[in-house]
């Protein structure tokens, strides 16, 4: 099955557990193909950030970038 995740799952799926990170966990056992684009990557890039996953952020002990980059190389990127 081929998948493109909108942000805010992704989001969910790298600092909450439940359905969203149960998509990525399928994603890395290659039971589904998790696609994303550079516009999709760069939106993650400016989301994360912001205030309101700053403490999941910080429990996560991973950067933004490092979690973007960890996202990138799970999922295989298209143009849109």
């Amino acid at each position: 099955m081929r998948v493109v995740a909108d942000t805010n799952t992704v989001v969910s799926g790298l600092l909450w557990t439940g359905a969203p990170r149960a998509l990525l966990d399928a994603a890395r056992i290659a039971q589904i193909s998790l696609y994303t684009s550079a516009a999709l990557l760069e939106e993650l890039s400016d989301v994360l950030p912001r205030a309101q996953f700053a403490r999941r952020l910080s429990a996560s002990k991973m950067s933004v970038e490092r979690l973007v980059r960890r996202y990138a190389r799970l999922a295989q990127r298209v143009g849109p």
